[in-house]
């Protein structure tokens, strides 16, 4: 019998109930390979009808006043197959009816709610479903409009569906922005759609995770409140009362929701939760980590930080901070090599030391330890002081004007090897000097962190090293594993689960070769990789003009000529677009020159400079109608300005990465500095370059103008450019700019803006 039972019924839920079949609260309790089993309870009995599933035809069964038992379902089955007309299986496998499911959600069910069928995320939502089955890594590159958010939320929860999954689905972010559309748009959505067919029974649920600094301790927020009061100014008022209502519930216990300060924040924090605590019985963070571990939740979202800080944790022994879940999707993927250097990368400033001796002093205070830890401490300190002067006195090449390469001087290895003994003795000190002090306790783990570092940077041969300052004299030494890639592949994509990473920007023409030797992907045997690049659906060739000048000096900001040649033609093509312009910028110093020459000339259009406020410039530009955004980098991704605001988009130079100590050591494994330059930073920048031009066209109705003021790209890197853009006209005329524009604008564009 068990060989006629069928598991998942998602897809035959959704056939009766679009025949019309179900009444009113009935459901499906059973079924085969060619019947179903209908159950309804009528207040007084158990109703019981069959469908057979070639012809949809229903045939009442029986009734009785309880519910089936197992005896009762194997008659109920030989009755069925008694009356069943079909003389073979309807039924075929699982990994056939789950595509054939997912292909009638996108063709049939999702244009119902406005939702149009872009053959381009079908595809794409098949190939990630393949990936899950066969537990491949999937890169799947989906240009802008693609739609690859419902592309992997429909195929997670089919897989599930189908394939019994019940762990949760981890969807890793690189902005809040994303996790926020995630949570309160197309989760919601599709679920209510799916919902409404009958293909899940009950909602999607989700728990959005972040780091434990994010959410407030009701410890320390009664502890600090307490400070607070007890100073009693009248300017506090305001924040008594936003505290109050935090300790008390009235408010998410999420920080990054509350209208408080960085330094508040950081003294009311999460920061050693432990059951000691008194508060514990009554803990909300406690409560919240309880409920987003269960197995419940369908999609568990979180940051690449957190994912990849759950990996170090378990590979370390430590506890999980995530739940154990089964398929992982890293959406905006292209930041995950960004956030492995974070994770996986050390960082010790020069003042971290400092910071652990003042909390040593408090904790040591009027007690018998401390006769023997403020000796010490000092030479702790005075160890560290060494430590840096030796770093800053024999600098390496230098990168920019913040960071150098490390030289590693007898003098320097060995305050390193004496500095981290010094610190390993506190530790052991604090460990055993009384386990029931709780500041012992967290002051013994911050100086095993710290002793962490110094061993890994004393063996500084399996790292590449480098001295950022971060202030005037303030500085840290920075490390990144050599073997970056070796450690990705080993603590994740050999772990023989699927793993889905998906973005508009993977690689360069189709060649994904770049980004999966940054991520270890390329160790992976080719059969257990999946990669699929979908093309944007709008419509560039007829709603996108690329001029490329011919004219422009070669790029160098020291040069006067260059920044008057920058300026000049940025002020023609605002002019010739009417405003509506954002223009991108690689160098702060060359923003703000352009922005002051600009200035002086443009009245006509507003004209904004993103600084550190980056939301509120571009809130400020979208609000102008007309204006002019002069931006760095961060607005190169992750902002969405459709319609008209946006109609012409200039990259100032061609992004190239800026030297740094990872690219270095890149360059010293290639055979020579062409082979790095097309296997490195030509990849590297046209990926960049994808981003920036995507921010454009937005949606199937925008037109804009893109200009690339490089003399490179109409030059030496030309077709690269080409074959890696969306195909689109391409002009080297200024006046063609204006053609284009008051061809494809409607004539409320060129009156002023609001």
């Amino acid at each position: 019998m068990s060989e006629e039972w069928i598991v998942c019924t998602a897809d035959i839920r959704n056939r009766i109930n679009e025949a019309g079949i179900f009444r009113p609260d009935e459901r499906i309790v059973l079924t085969t390979k060619s019947c179903v089993l209908l159950e309804h309870f009528t207040g007084k009995a158990y109703s019981y009808r069959m469908v057979d599933l070639h012809t949809l035809k229903v045939k009442r069964l029986f009734s009785r006043p309880t519910p089936l038992n197992e005896a009762g379902y194997r008659r109920a089955i030989e009755r069925m197959a008694a009356q069943s007309e079909g003389g073979t299986a309807f039924m075929q496998g699982g990994n056939s009816r789950a595509s054939e499911l997912l292909a009638h959600i996108f063709h049939d069910i999702l244009p119902e709610y406005g939702l149009a069928l872009r053959e381009n995320q079908l595809s794409l939502s098949l190939a990630m479903l393949e990936a899950m089955e066969k537990e491949k890594v999937a890169l799947c590159e989906a240009e802008v409009g693609t739609g690859k958010t419902h592309a992997y939320l429909i195929a997670a929860v089919i897989y599930r569906l189908f394939f019994a999954e019940r762990q949760p689905v981890v969807i890793s972010t690189s902005t809040i922005a994303l996790q926020k559309a995630l949570t309160e748009e197309y989760i919601p959505q599709i679920s209510e759609i799916l919902l409404e067919h009958r293909i899940i029974e009950e909602p999607l649920t989700f728990a959005v995770r972040k780091g434990k600094n994010h959410y407030a301790c009701d410890s320390r927020v009664k502890t600090y409140l307490s400070s607070v009061r007890h100073n009693n100014r009248p300017e506090n008022g305001t924040l008594i009362e936003a505290l109050t209502a935090l300790f008390v519930g009235a408010t998410p216990l999420d920080l990054d929701s509350q209208p408080l300060t960085d330094y508040v924040k950081e003294r009311i924090c999460v920061e050693d939760c432990r059951n000691t605590c008194g508060l514990s019985s009554v803990c909300r963070y406690r409560a919240f980590l309880r409920k987003s571990n269960q197995g419940k939740v369908d999609f568990q979202i979180a940051n690449h930080n957190l994912v990849l800080a759950d990996v170090l944790s378990r590979k370390g022994g430590r506890n999980r901070l995530l739940p154990e879940h089964g398929i992982l999707i890293f959406d905006e993927a292209h930041r995950l090599p960004e956030a492995a250097g974070q994770m996986y990368g050390i960082a010790f400033e020069d003042v971290e030391l400092e910071c652990v001796a003042a909390s040593i002093a408090r904790a040591v205070a009027g007690r018998p330890e401390k006769r023997g830890v403020i000796p010490l401490c000092g030479e702790m300190l005075e160890l560290n002081t060494a430590l840096f002067e030796n770093l800053k006195r024999f600098p390496g090449a230098q990168y920019d004007n913040n960071t150098m390469e490390v030289i590693f001087t007898p003098s320097t290895l060995l305050s390193l090897k004496a500095l981290s003994a010094v610190v390993k003795s506190l530790s052991v000190l604090f460990h055993t000097a009384d386990r029931k002090n709780a500041a012992y306790r967290r002051i013994s783990g911050r100086l095993e962190q710290k002793q962490e570092k110094l061993s890994s940077l004393y063996n500084h041969a399996a790292f590449i090293c480098w001295l950022e300052y971060t202030g005037v004299t303030a500085c840290r030494l920075c490390a990144l594993p050599k073997n970056l890639d070796f450690l990705l592949h080993e603590d994740l994509w050999s772990r023989g689960r699927p793993y889905l990473l998906t973005s508009a920007t993977l690689s360069v023409g189709g060649d994904f070769s770049r980004y999966m030797h940054q991520t270890g992907i390329d160790l992976l045997n080719r059969k257990q990789i999946l990669a699929v690049s979908k093309a944007s659906p709008f419509d560039y060739w007829n709603h996108a003009l690329l001029y490329l000048p011919e004219d422009m000096p070669f790029p160098n900001a020291r040069k006067t000529a260059y920044r008057k040649a920058v300026a000049d033609r940025l002020e023609e093509l605002i002019r010739q677009s009417h405003g509506h312009t954002l223009a991108l910028f690689t160098s702060y110093r060359m923003m703000e020159v352009s922005y002051q020459e600009l200035a002086a000339r443009i009245e006509d259009f507003p004209l904004f400079s993103m600084g550190k406020g980056r939301l509120e410039a571009i809130r400020a530009f979208r609000k102008s109608g007309n204006g002019v955004l002069l931006a760095s980098d961060s607005a190169g991704e992750g902002i969405d300005l459709a319609g008209d605001i946006l109609s012409s988009l200039v990259v100032v130079k061609l992004p190239f990465p800026a030297p740094d100590p990872v690219l270095e050591y890149e360059k010293s494994l290639h055979e020579d500095f062409h082979e790095y330059l097309a296997e490195a930073i030509v990849p590297a920048m046209l990926m960049k370059l994808r981003q920036w031009i995507g921010r454009g066209i937005r949606r199937e109705t925008d037109t804009c103008v893109f200009s690339i003021l490089d003399c490179r790209a109409s030059g030496r890197y030309k077709n690269d450019i080409l074959a890696a853009l969306p195909d689109m006209t391409v002009t080297d005329s200024i006046e063609d700019v204006g053609i284009f524009i008051r061809s494809n604008k409607p004539e409320g564009y060129f009156m002023d803006g609001d």
